[in-house]
């Protein structure tokens, strides 16, 4: 089982653990999820998020590269700056979706860890006569993520800079190594859990060393670790997507809602022709919502919604479920899922097939916090 370079800290924190994405052995909490998860919605939040898979481009052509490929933006890209994306079949399924963030000396991808073997071999397949080269620097590089309101002052002051508040998502600040931090820091935009937050990466050999100083400097701001259990709960209120639920090699990314993955201008790209078509000759079958379910659990454990449950309205399946959750801030569970376009509209009243029969739920648009 694979373990992130924290792991021995984590087990000093007297984390618990459960293997996720594909065997990764990740701290699912340190005292309870929903503590945690309101540690992050009114303060700030550290986790470790090594286990997400980072790949890097070099070479004078990356940025052409990889513009022609995926399918958004890239060649107007300037360093410091990012973008989200997709990469698709040629029938526009999405293989993966991607964190792309330019520095000055190369593209790095941040990448779901279910995605990164695919990805890896579609990239390096299309290197032909390119001056690219690709690695994967997972092992290399490490990254923590902070959330929370108080995350910008937390950064700003472990990290001795200024205005990152004003940093755009996925744009992103590289601070150079000095006296104060042995290896160079990239501080990314990352609104992941529906709160300001950033990603910070640098080398393996210092991700102990960063943890411990936002620890440190975080005592003033009341600052918590915390677990996959409650990053995701807070990644469902928030109505963001992930590979491994909501995105699969079966999804078009409009069905998911994904527009801003998209850059409708740039030209060809793998799957181009299937997406525009969708958008602009018809549209999808099915789209991703939210559900607000009746029988509301008072905690996590209450819930019994599994996900891949069946939807139904009245007699008639029209979708499934991607993944639920109790929702601590709305105390009530909530679900994502697929649901035919008739029954897409917030009020629509929906069935989800449980074991011990049907519940009834709410559609409504995401994400489930204003």
């Amino acid at each position: 089982m694979k373990t992130t370079p924290l792991h021995h800290i984590h087990e000093q924190l007297g984390a618990t653990f459960a293997e996720k994405h594909q065997g990764w052995n990740i701290a699912a909490h340190f005292t309870d999820p929903v503590s945690e998860h309101h540690a992050v919605r009114n303060g700030v939040g550290l986790t470790d998020v090594s286990y997400r898979s980072r790949h890097q481009l070099v070479g004078d052509d990356r940025a052409k590269f990889l513009h022609r490929i995926i399918s958004n933006d890239v060649e107007t890209l300037s360093a410091g700056q990012g973008t989200y994306a997709t990469l698709l079949t040629h029938r526009g399924k999405i293989i993966a979706d991607l964190n792309v963030y330019v520095l000055e000396d190369a593209i790095i991808i941040d990448t779901a860890p279910e995605t990164a073997e695919n990805l890896f071999g579609e990239l390096d397949k299309y290197i032909i006569a390119d001056d690219v080269e690709l690695s994967d620097s997972t092992a290399e590089i490490g990254a923590i993520a902070v959330h929370g309101p108080k995350a910008s002052e937390l950064v700003q002051s472990a990290l001795s800079v200024s205005d990152l508040t004003t940093l755009p998502e996925r744009h992103n600040r590289a601070r150079p190594a000095d006296a104060l931090f042995e290896h160079r820091i990239v501080c990314v935009r990352t609104d992941a859990t529906g709160e300001t937050g950033y990603t910070l990466y640098t080398a393996t050999k210092a991700l102990a060393s960063l943890w411990e100083t936002l620890m440190t400097e975080g005592s003033q701001f009341d600052v918590q670790p915390i677990g996959w259990d409650a990053l995701e709960s807070l990644r469902i209120e928030a109505g963001i997507p992930r590979y491994g639920t909501e995105l699969t090699d079966a999804v078009i990314p409009l069905e998911a809602e994904l527009e801003h993955a998209i850059n409708f201008e740039k030209g060809c790209y793998i799957g181009q022709e299937i997406v525009a078509r969708m958008k602009y000759r018809g549209h999808p079958n099915r789209l991703l919502r939210g559900m607000e379910i009746d029988d509301n659990p008072t905690s996590q454990d209450d819930c019994e919604l599994p996900s891949g449950a069946l939807i139904f309205n009245g007699d008639k399946e029209i979708g499934w479920v991607t993944s639920r959750t109790f929702a601590p801030t709305l105390r009530k569970e909530i679900a994502l899922g697929y649901v035919r376009i008739a029954v897409t509209e917030p009020g629509s009243r929906v069935q989800i097939e449980t074991s011990d029969g049907r519940v009834d739920a709410t559609v409504v648009l995401l994400p489930f916090l204003a």
